[in-house]
Order: structure tokens, then C-alpha cells, then sequence
């Protein structure tokens, strides 16, 4: 017998809109332990760096800019000239809830959380001052999907990071681009999450 892909994937559909039916509660998204019915977690992971992949920026470190508190992408994240620092970051264990990402210089001071900014073009960076979750200053609602950071709006996982150039050669400003706007240079780019041994 021959299936067309058409006919396997309304197959599969038709499969998974039955499993779900006859177990309301079934969640796909769940790794359950088959032995003692308890969801399986992430551990917490520190001393974690990002990287972003993209167009111009293949396994790319995040950097944080000392002059404004915004995040960027580069090869040299310790770059002086443009008062750049190595960032490393705290990882919450994996629990389905959503969770606040703290960066840490390579001093061991905090650094503070992860946040999309107010700015005008929604610049990625940290912030001091905890804020309640709003469209701007977001600093909770993030997650890993495998290794990719992602933000969770409560309806789905949303990647909508984005790189520009910066003033400085081969240095990108990581952005969240919401608009799916494109400006001249700039490119999507995928950050994930790589714990430092």
C-alpha cells in the first residue's frame, strides 16, 4: 500500500487529534518519566554563554555594551575599543513556568536579567530595576526550546531575534523584531544556550 505525504501527515493529525481527545490532559510538549509519571526537568545551568547564529554570525558570543546597557553580537566579546564585556548567564531548571534569564560579568557581579528594552527599536539588553511584565522592559517569559532561547507569550514560543550593525565592524546589535521589519544589514539570528564546563 502507498501513501501519498498528504495522506501520512492527515494520518498522523487524524492520530494525534484522537490521542488528545480520548487524554484532554495529554500534553506533547511534556517528556514524562515513564516509571514514576513526574514530568522530566532541565537541571539549572550557570556560567552559560549565548551564541547567535545567523547570516554574518556563526556561533557568535553575546556580548554586553558598558556604554548602554544593550546586548551585542561579536567575535571579540571582550573588545575595549568598543567597551564591550564577556557576559555569561544563570539558566533556571526547566519547570513549564516561565522564568527570568540573570546575566553575570566574568567577575561573578550580577549583571542583571535579560529584557526587551523600551527602546524605539526594542534593543535586547539588561536591566537594573525588576519590571512587571509588559510589551517593553520584558524581563520574564523566557525559555529553552532544546538549546534555543525563546519568549514565551503564553499562547506560543516566539524567536524574533534580530541583528543590525552596529558602529563598529562585525559587531551586530541584537534586537527583538516583533514587526518582522527588515533595515538595511540586518538579519534574523538564533541564540542558544551552551553551558561553560
Amino acid at each position: 500500500m502507498y501513501f501519498s505525504k498528504v495522506g501520512v501527515l492527515a494520518l498522523l493529525q487524524t492520530g494525534l487529534t484522537c490521542a488528545s481527545a480520548i487524554s484532554p490532559s495529554w500534553n506533547v510538549n511534556v517528556k514524562r518519566n515513564p516509571l514514576s509519571g513526574r514530568a522530566l526537568t532541565r537541571k539549572a545551568e550557570t556560567n552559560a554563554t549565548f551564541y547567535a547564529y545567523g547570516t554574518n554570525s556563526s556561533s557568535w558570543p553575546i556580548a554586553y555594551g558598558l556604554d548602554d546597557g544593550y546586548l551585542y553580537i561579536t567575535q571579540t566579546p571582550d573588545d575595549a575599543n568598543a567597551n564591550l564585556a564577556p557576559i555569561t548567564w544563570d539558566l533556571p531548571p526547566t519547570t513549564g513556568e516561565n522564568w527570568k534569564v540573570n546575566g553575570m560579568f566574568v567577575n561573578g557581579t550580577s549583571a542583571g536579567p535579560l529584557t526587551i528594552t523600551d527602546s524605539d527599536d526594542n534593543t535586547m539588553g539588561l536591566t537594573q530595576t525588576p519590571q512587571a511584565v509588559t510589551v517593553n522592559q520584558t524581563t520574564y517569559g523566557w525559555a529553552l526550546f532544546a538549546t534555543q532561547l525563546v519568549y514565551n507569550n503564553n499562547l506560543q514560543l516566539e524567536a524574533q531575534f534580530w541583528a543590525k550593525p552596529s558602529e563598529w565592524e562585525d559587531t551586530y546589535l541584537l534586537f527583538w523584531n516583533a514587526d518582522q521589519l527588515v533595515t538595511d544589514g540586518s538579519f534574523p539570528v538564533v541564540v542558544k544556550g551552551v553551558e561553560n564546563s
